[in-house]
């Protein structure tokens, strides 16, 4: 690899400036870096997901986990300070041949855990394992204009797996062409070595095997990075309309209960926006025919919902009113 990596290690437990400051230095730098970054729980789908159908929403928002959506593509995977997050961004050079090579970039990785006494495997997918579990996925992003690669992946240290089950529970039938996660059984190092649980402490280990190994250079993100990263962040990463609106189009059908009474639904979303959306109850009646107008045309996102059944049975404090 190049000798030219600037290595990094993010001040920001935030989902979206991390997600932001790696878009950022994909497109916006012609410098080869690698990046470090923690965030708060947070599910974070592929680009040609549907995120609606890869997560539970009503879970995350009860929970706290955050949704967002990233620049590259593959699999659903789940966040939280337990977990650690790398990326690296380079030159691919001249030409886009064999662009898309994950042990290029793992092998760093497994060569820098060997150092703490683990060690790891590769899946046929290419994701690393411990004793056949899965404890990094990994994505990539090629940026072809200025061909340069965005790879990132994940290290369970010590995640909540029983959020991470919850948080990626889906409700109901969707139909659409989106690319769907492949579900792994997961494991946390920490659970085998529980010295990696000391994440902080872990950290400046990998980073102290991994500078060498990449002939690095240790580095911070400088004032007017990070003021493009939060523009870019508040612009883009954390908006309704990049996590909920870029998902494909699809349909959804779910049944659900309130207050003992038992609703079906029946919506279809098309370019981000509600194009069909109906209510029936136990009797196959249509239900609450005005919110469900109020909706048609308008884009998929809470806001929508909370607006048209604000008076009706369905708003109320005691449940979340998502429909996805």
């Amino acid at each position: 690899m190049s000798n030219t990596f600037r290595f990094i290690v993010s001040p920001s437990t935030d989902v979206y400036y991390n997600l932001a400051a790696e878009s950022h230095f994909l497109h916006h730098t012609s410098e080869n870096l690698f990046l470090f970054w923690q965030s708060e729980s947070a599910v974070v789908c592929g680009k040609h997901q549907n995120l609606c159908a890869e997560i539970n929403y009503a879970a995350c928002q009860h929970l706290g986990i955050k949704a967002a959506r990233r620049v590259s593509g593959g699999g659903t995977v789940y966040h939280d300070l337990g977990n650690l997050n790398f990326a690296y961004i380079q030159d691919l050079g001249t030409t886009l041949d064999k662009a898309v090579n994950y042990k290029r970039f793992l092998e760093p990785i497994r060569q820098a855990l060997s150092t703490l006494g683990i060690e790891s495997t590769y899946s046929q997918r290419d994701d690393l394992l411990y004793q056949g579990l899965k404890f990094s996925g990994n994505a990539q992003h090629i940026f072809q204009q200025q061909k340069r690669v965005l790879h990132h992946g994940t290290l369970l240290l010590n995640a909540n797996i029983h959020n991470l089950g919850k948080a990626l529970k889906t409700n109901g039938n969707y139909q659409d062409k989106a690319v769907k996660s492949n579900r792994s059984e997961v494991t946390n190092l920490g659970d085998h070595h529980p010295k990696l649980t000391d994440i902080p402490n872990t950290i400046d280990q990998l980073s102290q095997a991994l500078i060498p190994l990449l002939q690095a250079q240790a580095s911070t993100i400088a004032p007017e990075e990070h003021q493009a990263i939060i523009a870019l962040r508040n612009e883009k990463f954390c908006t309704d309309e990049w996590i909920l609106g870029y998902s494909p189009n699809y349909k959804h059908q779910r049944a659900f209960t309130v207050d003992n009474h038992s609703y079906h639904l029946n919506m279809e979303v098309t370019k981000g926006r509600i194009s069909q959306f109906v209510l029936l109850d136990s009797n196959l009646t249509p239900v609450f025919e005005k919110a469900c107008k109020q909706v048609i045309d308008k884009p998929i996102v809470p806001h929508t919902f909370e607006l048209a059944f604000a008076d009706t049975a369905l708003s109320s404090p005691h449940h979340h009113l998502h429909f996805f």
